[in-house]
């Protein structure tokens, strides 16, 4: 019988090849866009989970000792939902902590200290390096979080402070096909150190938020026995404790926080504003860690946008689900006289269902196979799109398997019973009464075409808000010129390199008649800055800071409505004691009458020298927050250039030849100041092309339908 069914049913299509191709096509393209959001959502879930003990491993976090420094985040139609990923704590522990818990808890199986130092030059060989990850750990750091150690054995490396691993990659790099074991390295920050080579380690999973590329003894800071020695007063460390096996994660939880409140009473009573009462330690799952966002962890997963796009596909597989209905519905009055003889010929009810389900389910398991194929030509501008790298064949094949498998049956189920139900129904003497074709109405048509344009017109509307928005967004002004300025990262932490470099760039951009301005800062105007507190009238508040260079004021085009910036023909702005400030509107409103222009205020600690209009260093989701801008004395981040227009890549030439020359050759790497302001953005960028491509495919399948 199935076989007869199937027989029927692929002759039917070939005989309706239109209306098919118009099904397959329509089903195909939805299913192709399908895989990719489940392919990517199934790639952001599987972060963090390659650890063997990863339900046993918890990172610790604490909350605020003092009232928030940033508000709340807004609440929205999926904030029940993710709760717990947007409670923001500390994550960096003291590191002191983890040994005191192993002494104390015997619950306790093992704990990792670690510390990513981000971006440090490496010398091998007289060749200069920079590598973004360059991490002190702990000795058990490769076994704690299962990495392999591909030379060196995982308990044979990271014995002694001048020891280095190094990952696969990076050895690559350094030595090629050489056995780089008992090699040196020199690592170049505040200091150049010497370290040898004592084991290689297989590269970081690419869904693993922490990532290496060099590993160092924690013991080979050279802050470690000041942190040892200041216990509480350095937070400085990222911590993960092993709990053994049949420990209750919740009520050992309850347990180090009543040891706690005991364990910090000294140290709270130096501060007055803390606020015990509410001071929690949390622990939380490792494969969790990446969906709750903090500036020390690797990687964030807005589960908030994982849902969006689980509704995303919902509404993407409705829409082609309803396309084949409808099409079925209207296709249904030329199928009547086959229904009718089958009818008189004893078919029963079942029977006619079976025989157009099946047909239904031939179709959607071509349109998923097609689907793959698109899935996997689509699949590098989907991963341009959404910044990711998720790769075909990395895909394991069950999960590929699966997702097919729930396509082709809930499709199936979907598109293909109401049809089939429908034509079953129909009478055999009032479709055989002089053997012309029965009109159908189905009582459901109308409101299936209303839902399914519906469905389109708000994927329009939401397109169009989108590039409304982000058009507001490339056009607002910032309240600062962002145009034609170069920024370039200092390499080192070395604070006397630093003032000999910058040195070396005054005096040569004083003669480069291309290049029209030169300043630096600490931080970023894309949201890079410190947090500090201050007492207000009895209460906490809390001010960004930001250290900026000579004619950093100038170079932006920032406007002063009062007073002065700083200037090097005052030799009062490089005082050490009640150093100047220049601050913004908002803090300059804010402090009140406790704020006069040129006198010492007691809450900053400064003298106010000057007032800048606001200006958005932040994104412009947020509002403006009370800023001051110190003078940079020792350090500078990042130098910053103001190139004529037209002559960037003149410009761009001959510092890279100056660079290397001052540097003896360390990397020159730049960016452009408007290009990493438009970083902020990027989320909202991938959101507009996702509602865009949803809204395209929309309604080119409706379009089928139509056609």
């Amino acid at each position: 019988m199935l076989r007869n069914f199937i027989k029927l049913a692929w002759r039917n299509i070939l005989k309706n090849r239109k209306l098919s191709i118009i099904n397959l096509l329509g089903l195909s393209l939805s299913v192709a866009f399908c895989l990719l959001l489940i392919f990517y959502i199934f790639h952001e879930q599987s972060y963090d989970s390659f650890a063997p003990n990863k339900d046993r491993l918890f990172r610790l976090e604490m909350s605020n000792l003092f009232p928030a420094a940033n508000p709340a985040p807004k609440k929205n139609i999926f904030s029940f939902l993710t709760q717990k990923e947007e409670v923001e704590n500390d994550v960096i522990i003291p590191l002191i902590v983890g040994r005191d818990l192993q002494q104390n808890f015997p619950e306790v199986k093992s704990f990792i200290r670690f510390q990513d130092i981000g971006d440090q030059l490496v010398k091998v060989n007289n060749q200069t390096f920079k590598e973004k990850h360059v991490v002190f750990a702990d000795k058990n750091f490769f076994s704690g979080f299962s990495f392999h150690v591909l030379k060196g054995g995982p308990n044979n490396v990271l014995n002694s402070k001048n020891e280095v691993v190094l990952s696969s990659t990076v050895a690559g790099k350094y030595f090629g096909h050489e056995d780089p074991i008992g090699k040196s390295i020199q690592i170049i920050s505040d200091s150049a150190r010497t370290f040898t080579v004592s084991g290689v380690a297989a590269d970081a999973p690419g869904n693993s938020s922490i990532q290496y590329d060099l590993v160092i003894p924690l013991q080979a800071d050279p802050n470690y026995e000041n942190f040892i020695r200041t216990r509480f007063n350095s937070a400085s460390h990222l911590l993960f404790i092993e709990l053994k096996n049949g420990v209750s994660e919740p009520a050992f939880e309850q347990k180090i926080n009543k040891w706690m409140k005991t364990y910090f009473t000294d140290y709270v009573k130096a501060f007055k504003d803390a606020d015990m009462k509410q001071f929690h330690w949390f622990l939380r799952p490792l494969p969790e860690c990446h969906y709750n966002l903090s500036p020390h962890w690797g990687h964030f997963t807005d589960n908030k946008n994982i849902y969006q796009l689980g509704c995303l596909m919902m509404v993407i597989i409705l829409i082609a689900s309803l396309n084949y209905i409808l099409l079925a519905i209207s296709g249904a009055a030329g199928r009547t006289p086959e229904v009718g003889v089958r009818k008189v010929m004893g078919a029963n009810k079942r029977s006619i269902i079976q025989q157009f389900w099946i047909e239904t389910q031939i179709i959607v398991l071509l349109s998923v196979l097609l689907g793959l194929v698109l899935c996997s030509v689509l699949l590098p501008a989907f991963n341009q799109v959404m910044d990711t790298s998720i790769q075909f064949r990395n895909i394991p094949i069950w999960e590929i398997v699966l997702v097919s498998l729930f396509l082709i049956l809930s499709l199936g189920l979907f598109a293909g019973y109401y049809p089939a139900w429908l034509l079953s129904r129909m009478k055999p003497v009032n479709i055989l009464k002089g053997f012309t074709t029965y009109k159908i109405n189905p009582r459901f048509s109308t409101g299936l075409v209303v839902f399914q344009f519906a469905c389109c017109v708000v994927l329009i509307m939401a397109a169009f808000v989108i590039n409304l928005q982000m058009k507001y967004i490339r056009n607002r002004d910032l309240g600062f010129d962002k145009e034609q300025v170069l920024v370039v990262r200092n390499p080192t932490w070395d604070y006397d390199f630093t003032r000999r470099l910058k040195s070396r760039l005054y005096d040569f951009v004083q003669g480069q008649p291309s290049i029209l301005a030169f300043s630096g800062m600490n931080g970023g105007l894309e949201g890079s800055y410190n947090t500090n507190g201050f007492v207000l009238n009895g209460q906490q508040q809390w001010r960004r800071t930001l250290s900026v260079d000579y004619n950093y004021f100038e170079m932006l085009g920032l406007k002063m409505l009062k007073g002065r910036t700083f200037s090097r023909s005052f030799p009062s702005d490089t005082a050490r004691e009640h150093r100047p400030a220049v601050v913004n509107e908002t803090l300059f409103h804010m402090l009140g009458k406790t704020a006069r222009l040129g006198e010492y205020n007691e809450p900053l600690d400064a003298t106010i020298i000057g007032v800048v209009k606001d200006y958005h260093f932040e994104s412009l989701t947020k509002k403006i927050q009370p800023e001051e801008h110190r003078l940079t004395k020792d350090y500078v981040m990042n130098f910053m250039f103001k190139v004529k227009p037209g002559q960037m890549q003149p410009a761009i030439s001959l510092l890279e030849k100056e660079w290397k020359e001052i540097t003896s050759n360390y990397p020159f790497e730049y960016t452009f100041l408007d290009q990493t302001i438009a970083k902020m953005y990027a989320e909202d960028q991938r959101w507009q092309h996702i509602i865009e491509v949803s809204c395209f495919f929309a309604v080119f399948i409706t379009c089928l339908g139509l056609f």
